[in-house]
This record gives structure tokens, C-alpha cells and sequence, in this order.
């Protein structure tokens, strides 16, 4: 009879409770497994990529100097998974309180004259599609730190209600009721974004006139 397959989380918890037992060499193995997973999630709440390298690099300084913290019951991915979400997220809460310095520096730089940076996205005259994206993208990172790492976890990763709530340590209704709150406001978002777009004068499409 062939041997039971070993899940990535299966794995993970077998390594931590290695480490935890004094096997060093474990801890590189976690760092292996999780490091590209966990920098997702952090790049996703925090959308910049230096930042979520230092939360990845934060979470695994807690792991290796607090495994003793993590009791077992759950998988160690479920835990170190919550470490790095919430570090994103106390990150992401100390950079908003610089946004609105951020915005009148800006708004005095254009009292002066000078032009408004043009980010990446804006080099380009984009197709509606993009422009789309675009806009969700900008939503998602309107929301407060809490609804993007929920949303993040929900619908980026696919986890489920009840492991958000362990994970966040709240119960699986906060998390629903998070996940409404987040998409009404970016149900919002995009009903402000949807007006009406100027109608083309007769004979602009392909030479022919519109019809209703």
C-alpha cells in the first residue's frame, strides 16, 4: 500500500515541531517552504515590494525567536499566516498616517507648477479592460488594512471563512461581515467610477451613424 501524499501544511507543522524540538536545520526548510507564499499575502495588504519583504523577514525573526508561542493546536501555517498578515497590516496602518503629509506635498507641487508624477500605469494609454483592473486595484488599496488582508486571504488565496477567523483570531461572522463591508465600498467605489461616458457624434463608428 503506497504511502499517504504529505501536505505543504502537513509538512510545515511537522518541521515547526521539529525546530521547536531543537533541530535547527528545520527552520531553513520553513523558510524554503513559506517564503514565496507568505510574500504574496504581505505584497497584497502592503502593495509594495520592499515593504513585504520586511514583513516576511519580520515573521520569520518571530518564528525563530517565538516558536515556543505557537501551541500546536492549529497547523503552523494557519499561524505564521497570522503573523505575517497582522505585521502587514500594523505596517500598512503607520504608513497611512503619513498619506495625507504625502497629499499636500503633492498638492503644493502643483500649486507650483510642477507636473504630477506619472506612475507605471499611466505611461500608457490603456484598453478598457486595463483601465478596469486598474481601478479594482486602486479600490482594493482604499480599503482600510483590515478589509484588504480579509479580502486578500478570501479571494486571492481562497481560504476559507472559518480559517480567515483563526487566522485573524475573530469569529467567522466578523469576517463575513468584513467581507460586506469591504465589498460595498468597492461596490461604491466603482459606481462612482461607472458614469456615463460622453456619446460619439454621429458617423465616428467605423463611418456609420448610431443607432439606438
Amino acid at each position: 500500500m503506497a504511502a499517504a501524499i504529505e501536505t505543504d501544511s502537513e509538512k510545515g507543522t511537522r518541521l515547526a515541531r521539529a525546530y521547536r524540538d531543537g533541530r535547527r536545520e528545520a527552520f531553513d526548510e520553513l523558510v524554503d517552504l513559506y517564503q514565496t507564499r507568505l510574500y504574496r499575502l504581505a505584497y497584497r495588504i502592503t502593495r509594495n515590494s520592499e515593504d513585504a519583504l520586511d514583513v516576511v523577514q519580520d515573521a520569520f525573526v518571530r518564528v525563530a525567536s517565538g516558536i515556543d508561542r505557537w501551541d500546536g493546536r492549529s497547523s503552523f501555517y494557519s499561524w505564521v499566516y497570522r503573523v505575517t498578515a497582522n505585521l502587514a497590516i500594523d505596517g500598512l496602518r503607520d504608513r497611512t498616517r503619513f498619506k495625507k503629509a504625502s497629499e499636500k506635498r503633492l498638492a503644493d507641487d502643483q500649486a507650483r507648477g510642477r507636473s504630477k508624477p506619472t506612475s507605471d500605469d499611466e505611461a500608457f494609454d490603456p484598453e478598457e479592460k486595463a483601465a478596469l483592473l486598474g481601478e479594482l486595484r486602486d479600490a482594493i488599496d482604499a480599503l482600510p488594512p483590515a478589509q484588504r488582508a480579509i479580502v486578500a486571504m478570501r479571494h486571492y488565496d481562497g481560504l476559507p471563512l472559518r480559517e480567515i477567523a483563526e487566522i485573524r483570531g475573530v469569529a467567522v461572522g466578523t469576517v463575513k461581515s468584513t467581507l460586506f463591508q469591504a465589498f460595498r465600498s468597492l461596490t461604491r467605489s466603482f459606481g462612482q467610477a461607472a458614469r456615463p461616458r460622453p456619446e460619439r457624434r454621429v458617423g465616428e463608428t467605423c463611418g456609420q451613424p448610431e443607432t439606438d
